[in-house]
């Protein structure tokens, strides 16, 4: 018995609900789901800005990585070359000495 009055008692309050609306206004609610349907397509295009940002902030992560590559590279190449020109800076030092050693030999 007690169980039917439950029963009942959650009819009624459902049944009062239905005709009386949940106390929001038709037009109060339309306004709400307009302003919600706006916010949410505000949210997709801020979503698509989101991820064209992050789409270009990874092309220039991996341009930038490229460039430090070739940096890299290229202050080998440097190094490189600064060897080979000291070596050579080294050998017209000692052909210089030499030569001016011939010169001055023969001059005597």
């Amino acid at each position: 018995m007690r169980s039917i009055g439950i029963v009942s008692m959650f009819l009624a309050i459902t049944l009062v609900f239905t005709l009386t609306g949940c106390g929001i206004s038709k037009d109060k609610y339309e306004s709400l789901l307009n302003e919600k349907i706006a916010l949410e397509e505000k949210l997709n295009i801020a979503v698509k800005s989101k991820d064209a940002l992050k789409n270009e902030y990874d092309n220039l992560l991996k341009e930038k990585m490229d460039l430090a590559t070739k940096v890299e590279t290229l202050a080998n190449e440097k190094n490189a070359l600064k060897g080979e020109y000291d070596k050579l800076l080294d050998e017209k030092i000692t052909l210089k000495a030499e030569y001016d050693k011939l010169v001055a030999e023969t001059r005597k």
